[in-house]
């Protein structure tokens, strides 16, 4: 009987980690496609800061809808740093701090995907150990 207890707390904690293991998975996966997006923006930033002055271009207003525009500066930007504050930057600065936020999601998906690991060994632990007890 203690070892239907066991087996039933060892399905319990599989499942857990198995859960885990798929929550993390998707994590992962989000801040890969932020890391993705941000590598999107630095390159948008780059071509952005090439484009010569008074080129026309369209700037998005809303989802799929769009403005036409000239470009006066190519090397100044206006930032939302948050609480709807705008401020001017210029592209070397927005390029520096999204480079800063890659450098810091780059750290968290290392972390992340640490944890991962382990969480797989402890499932694959806990696997092993069953079928060692239900070989026997």
């Amino acid at each position: 009987m203690a070892d239907e207890e066991q087996m039933k707390q060892l399905f319990m904690q599989f499942q857990t980690l198995q859960q885990n293991i798929e929550q993390l998975t998707e994590h992962v996966q989000k801040l890969h496609q932020q890391n993705a997006e941000i590598e999107e923006s630095v390159t948008a930033l780059k071509e952005f800061s090439e484009t010569p002055k008074d080129t026309d271009v369209f700037a998005p207003i809303a989802n799929g809808i769009f403005i036409k525009g000239k470009v006066v500066d190519n090397q100044k930007l206006l930032v939302n740093v948050g609480a709807d504050t705008i401020v001017e930057k210029s592209v070397d600065d927005v390029t520096g701090m999204l480079a800063k936020h890659q450098h810091s999601m780059a750290e968290n998906i290392l972390q992340a995907e640490s944890l991962l690991q382990n969480f797989e060994e402890q499932a694959m632990k806990i696997y092993q150990e069953v079928e060692k007890e239900h070989a026997a």
